[in-house]
């Protein structure tokens, strides 16, 4: 009787301890971040190394920050809890570590206790960010987390472990968020939506030798440090794959979904982004990770209507770490790394090496879920309202029947006028079938695209609308005395007949109110007209021209101006 009444006192305990990971959902260890400061504020030019460091806590990850310079080379090695120490990592820069500072990526280490550092520089206020996931960060919770994987173990292998990675339509198993406890790291906002144009390949920069168990507690440890220590609204990747195969949900806002993430700055908003869990600097990723990554990608762009193979101009947005300045237009290829957009050596020199194989693997996946086409040729416009003398930047594919590319075939931008369509310029498809050209126009234009086909049979793309604003220019005094006239001048590119100069005071609300339309007599592109202003008050001028059958409505930046009383 002693010892069943001892049974149930231990059973009930360890139910008690284990009650938030019973079978209703995965096991959940407690989350745990801190951070510790490791040199005094003032920061050296010369090599610094730390010393072996001990921890407040034992880490799963850990990653730095620090306040200047931005560039500083760092390395580190960790000792595990058995008293091995790894080999040491280069960690990759982090340029977002923290506002007006600077870091490096964090490294996955599972499970280690003490770390020394080895800097080509000593920073300013630098400090090591820790997060622990895997529920081992110090005596108490280990006891906790080895009772609720004892439950947790034990009820598994009476009930059955539901499968948690969700598939179907084409789609790879992916292991949603709730599987991977993306709960303890919820978004700081809702999702933003963009498109899907390519995919960036990116590796974590962790341990290569982690288990298949550990790489959920690695998904939740890298969000909560983008998100707590980068200030990110969630996890920057949107898909993550590791060495076994397994494809992680990222960013929440819908796997199916064109959700911006951070992967690759100046073209977040047009691609998505999958980081592979692990170091690919000198290690190939392993043939299941290749795998898994090729048909996430080829899912992900097929469903989106991106073609995986070939080249897409798009325009950068810009920003420290991008390789682009802002509105600079840049080919890259529909699956590249992150290195060929911005600064930096990810996703490392092996994996970099292996994304030929990606693609050949994507593309073969793509043409087996892809019905038998006709030959097609496509083009579109990566901005179809242009301000002139702005060109239109087009861009296309040419495609045999079946959808096999067509490289070095002649095409032909034409436009449509009266007596049919006439060419404007004329270029060849590259080795994946795609092409791209600059057209300048000065007017609206329907333009299509044609080519020939070996057989000579003729095929033409859809026609698509180029929509041109002429660029009106407007200068005027900025303080001119009440009803007195004035000159206002300015140009205008196309060349037009006539304006309208809209003229506003404010009133009393504090609010633009239109007094006056004056109607501006263009010639050879240039405006000059007298005006005046019956009232002492803040003024805004403004010139703007109505659509017709070359342009569409244009209009100047307003001018604004202070009419004063006269001194007499």
């Amino acid at each position: 009787m002693r010892r069943l009444a001892a049974a149930f006192v231990a059973a009930g305990l360890l139910l008690w301890f284990a009650a938030p990971g019973l079978p209703v959902r995965p096991l959940r260890p407690r989350v745990v971040e801190f951070s510790q400061a490791l040199a005094p504020a003032t920061g050296g030019a010369r090599p610094w190394r730390s010393g072996v460091v001990r921890a407040p806590k034992r880490f799963d990850l850990v990653g730095l920050t620090w306040r200047a310079p931005r560039s500083v080379r760092a390395r580190i090695r960790v000792r595990d809890a058995a008293g091995r120490w790894s080999r040491w990592t280069l960690m990759a820069a982090n340029h977002a570590a923290r506002e007006g500072g600077s870091g490096a990526e964090p490294v996955w280490t599972g499970g280690a206790d003490a770390y020394e550092l080895r800097l080509d520089r000593r920073p300013r206020d630098l400090r090591a960010q820790f997060v622990n996931s895997t529920g081992t960060a110090t005596a108490a919770d280990r006891v906790r987390t080895a009772l609720r994987q004892a439950v947790h173990v034990a009820v598994a292998a009476v009930a059955g472990t539901p499968a948690v990675a969700q598939g179907g339509g084409g789609a790879p198993a992916i292991i949603p968020r709730g599987s991977w406890a993306g709960d303890q790291c919820p978004p700081r906002a809702a999702p933003a939506y963009g498109q899907v144009q390519m995919g960036f390949v990116h590796h974590t920069v962790s341990a290569n030798d982690y288990a298949p168990q550990d790489s959920a507690a690695i998904v939740l440890a890298i969000c909560r440090f983008h998100r707590n220590t980068n200030k990110w609204r969630d996890v920057g990747y949107n898909f993550l794959v590791d060495r076994y195969g397994q494809v992680f949900e990222g960013r929440a806002g819908g796997v199916d979904q064109a959700v911006i993430g951070a992967q690759a700055q100046g073209f977040n908003g047009v691609s998505t982004g999958v980081a592979n869990i692990g170091t690919f600097s000198g290690e190939s990723q392993t043939p299941e990770g290749i795998a898994a990554t090729a048909a996430l990608l080829a899912w992900k762009l097929n469903l989106h209507g991106a073609p995986v193979s070939g080249q897409v101009m798009l325009n950068s947005a810009g920003g420290p770490s991008s390789r682009y300045a802002a509105g600079t237009p840049v080919t890259l290829e529909r699956i590249s790394g992150h290195r060929d957009a911005d600064k930096t050596a990810c996703p490392g020199e092996a994996l970099f090496a292996q994304l030929p194989e990606i693609r050949t693997r994507a593309a073969a996946l793509v043409a087996a879920l892809v019905p038998a086409t006709p030959a097609a040729l496509t083009m579109d416009a990566l901005d179809r309202t242009l301000q002139f003398p702005q060109a239109a930047q087009l861009s296309g594919r040419a495609s045999a029947a079946g959808g096999t590319p067509l490289a070095g075939a002649p095409v032909s931008v034409q436009i449509a006028t009266g007596a049919g369509f006439q060419t404007l310029l004329r270029t060849t498809s590259g080795d994946f079938g795609t092409w791209s050209a600059q057209l300048p126009t000065q007017f609206t234009r329907t333009l299509r695209a044609v080519t020939q086909l070996a057989d000579g049979t003729w095929i033409a793309s859809p026609t698509i609308d180029v929509q041109v604003a002429p660029r009106i220019r407007l200068r005027a005094a900025r303080r001119v005395t009440a009803r007195r006239t004035f000159t206002v001048s300015g140009s205008m590119r196309p060349r037009r007949a006539r304006l309208v100069l809209a003229i506003a005071r404010e009133g009393t609300d504090e609010q633009m109110h239109t007094v006056a339309r004056v109607a501006v007599k263009v010639r050879e592109g240039r405006f000059r007209i007298k005006v005046r202003l019956r009232r002492p008050a803040l003024h805004r001028l403004r010139v703007a021209s109505v659509a017709d059958a070359h342009n569409i409505p244009g209009r100047s930046g307003d001018v604004y101006l202070r009419a004063v009383r006269s001194r007499r």
